[in-house]
């Protein structure tokens, strides 16, 4: 593995006045949070899922599709929050749902969690983070057709394939230790067999609708979903060691909230990746005045980044200055 010492002057990550006491309680996990969210989001899929299903084949299908899809792509903070193993106390329903969400998005268990622990000790660190979602200079073309998840899927799908035959590349083995090697390749495999029974039961029933339900929602429902992860950290400093500089918050409607499981308060959860997701509005108004102020909505911080990232094509080194409380 590479030694980040080696690349970057590592440093001490900014931290808020938290005291010990208070942060124990936001630490606490729960089952009842994770079932909610989890059920309720299993609930609405299968609503939608079955609403498409009675109008497929008709045009009227399209929307209902989509809509699905939308919901099915709420697995990406869900496989993100179970990574952490804060959803829920019982450790192997975190385990077995981070399987399932990240089956979902075409990952295994052992590449994302380990990448993972690099995003949060070395975030947007050039030439360390491996999770940086948009290099600079940014290409727009890129940008764009993540939109429906064509470059960030046509890597996780070679990576499944590469890693289920045992390769690995120089990149991955940077922060996946070598003893996690073995995991990696089954959990790969695992989840090539799901989408290997999919792909035949399609073909063996002559219908779309295995492929429909189970292959393709994770691109044709990934717009909504896309705006939200490059919201996270694009346009923003980078190599900073302070969270504030580099991470988004905004506010959301309570759907949105409930689908992103609290991650819009994302800068909350870089200074405290261990508390749980149900616990970070809590988190949020405790620490609120040493932050700078959220983003109203989804459109404002978008109309600040676009222009940012057409000024970027030219010089790169030009970030959104995050105006912090102190200054």
């Amino acid at each position: 593995m590479t030694n980040p010492e080696e690349i970057i002057d590592v440093q001490e990550w900014f931290t808020c006045d938290l005291p010990r006491k208070e942060l124990k309680r936001l630490l606490k996990r729960t089952n009842r949070h994770g079932f909610f969210y989890f059920g309720l989001w299993l609930v609405l899929l299968g609503a939608s899922g079955y609403l498409a299903f009675r109008l497929y084949p008709s045009p009227w299908s399209i929307p209902a599709f989509f809509l699905y899809g939308v919901i099915y792509c709420g697995n990406n903070p869900r496989w993100h929050e179970t990574s952490h193993g804060t959803v829920f106390k019982t450790p192997w329903l975190n385990d077995f749902f981070y399987f399932v969400c990240g089956a979902m998005e075409f990952r295994d268990m052992v590449d994302f969690r380990w990448s993972h622990v690099r995003h949060h000790s070395y975030t947007i660190m050039k030439g360390v983070d491996p999770e940086i979602a948009l290099s600079r200079p940014p290409n727009l073309f890129y940008f764009i057709i993540d939109y429906f998840y064509l470059r960030m899927g046509f890597f996780a799908v070679r990576n499944l394939l590469f890693h289920s035959l045992g390769i690995v590349s120089k990149e991955i083995r940077d922060y996946v230790p070598e003893d996690e090697l073995k995991g990696l390749y089954w959990s790969a495999r695992a989840v090539l067999v799901i989408y290997a029974v999919l792909i035949a039961w399609a073909v063996l029933s002559g219908s779309w609708l295995p492929l429909l339900f189970g292959v393709l929602p994770r691109f044709y429902g990934a717009p909504f979903i896309w705006n939200f992860i490059y919201l996270q950290h694009v346009g923003l400093a980078e190599n900073v060691w302070d969270h504030r500089k580099c991470t988004r918050s905004l506010r959301v409607n309570f759907f949105f909230s409930f689908l992103f499981m609290n991650m819009e308060n994302h800068l909350e959860h870089h200074l405290y990746p261990m508390v749980p997701f149900h616990a970070l509005p809590s988190l949020r108004e405790r620490i609120k005045n040493e932050l700078p102020k959220p983003y109203k909505n989804m459109w404002q911080a978008s109309m600040e980044l676009l222009p940012v990232l057409c000024k970027q094509l030219k010089d790169p080194t030009i970030s959104i200055r995050r105006p912090l409380p102190e200054e």
